[in-house]
């Protein structure tokens, strides 16, 4: 689907994009580790075509809202909130790769020590390493790491690849930095005839330490954050609707619709945003990552 969009946002507005592709090319690694499979260009013609309906749609939208509301001095609140949505929408586009890099070497970190052990058992039974891998990608329970070991396992009996060049290759792309470490370790353990079970063992009993410490670390941090959704959003929703109240007879210019229409967006579309932030937050920050 991603794929679809970003190939019809390319055949729109992909010269703009080439024109200012050089200036970000820092996004280019980023989109390979994240798993994003398209290209930069197409990624930032899916970036000005977004960008610009949403612009454009808050502009029409709001403007027609505002106007009802508060009369022509509605159009400037329009083109601001226009403004102020064009922006955040460019600054999401370019950080959330790095917002998914980070989520997917958590994934990984997560189910790591799983499947390290599971490499361990298939190492102890003599499985060639190509194998191995082309076994472990056909384990959906290891999430990413499997599908890298997918990658791995095509690399080799597609693209004819050597185990070593493929291990490698793998390590370059992947965010983790666990994973790279683990599949160093196996091309070294390969190279110089060291026992891959026994290295295999040692790392995950390695993984699966750090995994206990950070289960015991994030049941410590969930009470902070529970007290922290409390503050924001029953008590600060409570303050807000009760100061929009009060200001609403202190201006005169600041008409009872205005603030009917602020009160309903904050309470209807304010409040499921800020808890579904919260969920993806406490999701993303508890061990196994966001499902």
């Amino acid at each position: 689907m991603l794929e679809k969009y970003a190939a019809f946002c390319y055949n729109q507005v992909g010269s703009y994009a080439l024109e200012i592709v050089e200036y970000f090319e820092d996004l280019r690694p980023k989109l390979s580790k994240a798993g994003i499979e398209i290209s930069l260009p197409e990624y930032l013609s899916m970036m000005i075509f977004t960008v610009g309906i949403t612009g454009l749609t808050t502009l029409t939208i709001g403007g027609t809202f505002f106007v009802l509301s508060s009369g022509l001095s509605g159009v400037l609140m329009a083109l601001i909130a226009s403004m102020v949505l064009t922006v955040i929408s460019a600054l999401g586009f370019y950080i959330y790769p790095s917002i998914l890099v980070k989520d997917r070497a958590s994934r990984i970190q997560d189910t790591l020590p799983f499947a390290t052990m599971y490499l361990a058992t298939l190492a102890g039974t003599g499985t060639p390493l190509p194998q191995i891998f082309k076994n472990l990608s056909e384990t959906d329970e290891y999430g990413e790491v499997s599908r890298e070991a997918e990658k791995i396992a095509r690399d080799i009996e597609t693209f004819g690849m050597d185990i070593s060049e493929a291990l490698e290759k793998s390590a370059n792309r992947n965010p983790s930095e666990d994973y790279k470490e683990l599949m160093w370790g196996i091309n070294h353990v390969m190279t110089t005839g060291g026992s891959l079970r026994e290295f295999l063992q040692q790392r995950s009993q390695k993984l699966m330490n750090d995994y206990k410490r950070r289960v015991q670390e994030f049941s410590k941090n969930l009470s902070l954050l529970v007290e922290m959704y409390i503050t924001v959003v029953v008590v600060g929703s409570i303050i807000f609707t009760s100061m929009s109240a009060v200001m609403s007879t202190l201006s005169p210019n600041m008409s009872d619709n205005l603030i009917v229409g602020v009160q309903l967006i904050a309470i209807f579309f304010g409040l499921p945003l800020v808890s579904g932030m919260f969920i993806v937050l406490v999701r993303g920050m508890s061990p196994g990552g966001i499902r």
